[in-house]
């Protein structure tokens, strides 16, 4: 099996045994090389696949474990980054697998069963490179009713995810010139905004329709203030969306929201003063596609530049909506695991999570514009072999030559790339290779690798 020099990045945890720590280990490389959580998939034998469950099903293998592990690993990257924490939330739903699931919790949708993982990623905010996995909250609903979640405490919700999100990433990147958290609508939580972290920038996209003052509402204060200018930004590609471009009008205002009237803590601040950049497109192709983002957030926003960098930092939002993609169908398959009792299973989707954070670097790293290094995935025991390898990808034109330096990222998700069945070609009506792609091609490249080692540690590379 191929080892990579950064021993660190190999391991899951010592959960209180080396034995342990080893198959933690061997899993995750696994997982990494064949970028797939089915267990049989992962292991070498069948006495293997029993080792693999036998680690998923020890009391000692803990989730929280893992992303502690993740987390270090994470904060040593940041030293003189401004990071943005991304945080969001996605379902992973067995209806499929329903019979042979136990103690599942519900679904979003009525009569499915599923489990839900709230994962917070680290994304250099001045180039876009993914650094790693900050933390993560695993929630299995239980059946049955709530409750008014109105007069609950924000520490008896599970919107508590995304507080517990902001305090961890404050803690975890504490290392990190600034840290912002960037959140979709279901952060719109006026506790998060009274209670953030000391160190911990906001930005949310507004959910509520918040009092910002005497008969006023937040979405008509901007309806009414004066447009800063128009504007045509990039909007990121998504399922059944591909990338284009959007005619915007730029506002932006200084607010004081409210507390909520049925809040459940009187204690919070009456008011919590914050600046509101909001966007929305112009002739936009349809009423449906439209761009309307209202965005919340606690940096200084006096001018049109600082409005357009609060724009271009929740675009990276969208990085973990790919990631999400990479760990269910555009990679890992996790949906498709055999894995019986809900624990096991989270503590699978962790491992994969890691992998789709590699892959995702890959492709975030393809055009060179994150200036990560190579190191980040190969040692210089690979480079003779990406070396061959990249020589065998490439064409005769100069369009069909790897663009990057071999000593970056860029070079390597180049070669996965065109393993992964991408033409190569950048021009115009040709699409970057995605998540899927990479993830292909770089399952490809790492068994191509892992052939390449083991020939010339066994003396095959002499052969004819």
């Amino acid at each position: 099996m191929k080892v990579s020099h950064l021993l660190d990045a190999l391991h899951l945890g010592a959960f209180g045994d080396p034995r342990r720590a080893a198959t933690g280990a061997r899993i995750l490389a696994a997982a990494k090389r064949q970028l797939t959580t089915t267990v049989p998939a992962l292991a070498e034998n069948r006495n293997q696949a029993r080792q693999f469950l036998t680690f998923l099903d020890s009391e000692h293998v803990t989730v929280q474990e893992m992303l502690a592990h993740c987390g270090r690993l994470t904060a040593a990257q940041v030293a003189d980054r401004h990071v943005l924490a991304i945080c969001d939330t996605t379902e992973m739903n067995f209806t499929r697998h329903a019979g042979r699931k136990r103690g599942f919790g519900i679904a979003c949708d009525v009569g499915t069963i599923g489990v839900y993982l709230h994962p917070t990623i680290a994304v250099d905010a001045d180039n876009g490179g993914l650094l790693g996995l900050v933390g993560a909250g695993v929630i299995n609903r239980a059946p049955g009713p709530v409750g008014d979640h109105k007069r609950r405490p924000a520490t008896a919700k599970e919107s508590r995810r995304w507080l517990d999100s902001a305090c961890t990433a404050g803690e975890v990147l504490a290392g990190a010139a600034k840290v912002t958290m960037v959140q979709d609508r279901e952060g719109d939580i006026y506790d998060q905004f009274a209670h953030r972290p000391a160190g911990v920038e906001m930005l949310v996209r507004a959910a509520q329709d918040r009092v910002v003052g005497p008969e006023q509402k937040l979405f008509t204060t901007l309806a009414n203030s004066p447009e800063r200018g128009r504007y045509t930004i990039e909007i990121p590609a998504k399922p059944g969306q591909a990338r284009r471009s959007a005619r915007v009008a730029l506002r932006w205002e200084e607010v004081s929201i409210h507390r909520p009237v049925k809040s459940s803590d009187p204690n919070l601040p009456a008011t919590v003063t914050l600046r509101v950049v909001d966007v929305s497109e112009i002739d936009p192709p349809s009423p449906e596609s439209a761009v309307h983002w209202c965005l919340l957030t606690t940096h200084p926003v006096t001018t049109v530049e600082q409005a357009l960098q609060i724009v271009g930092w929740y675009k990276m939002r969208w990085i973990i909506e790919d990631l999400f993609r990479t760990l269910k169908s555009a990679g890992m398959d996790i949906e498709d695991s055999q894995i019986t009792l809900p624990n096991n299973l989270l503590k699978l989707a962790v491992i994969g999570l890691i992998a789709a954070v590699r892959v995702m670097q890959l492709v975030l790293a393809r055009d060179g514009t994150t200036k990560q290094s190579i190191t980040t995935f190969a040692s210089e025991e690979d480079m003779p072999a990406l070396r061959a390898i990249n020589a065998k990808q490439q064409g005769r034109t100069e369009k069909l030559k790897n663009p990057h330096p071999e000593t970056t990222l860029a070079y390597y998700a180049w070669i996965a790339a065109r393993l992964g069945g991408w033409a190569g070609y950048t021009s115009r009506g040709y699409r970057p290779p995605g998540p899927k792609i990479i993830a292909r091609g770089l399952k490809r490249l790492e068994n191509m690798l892992e052939g390449w080692e083991l020939a010339n540690h066994s003396g095959l590379h002499g052969l004819p």
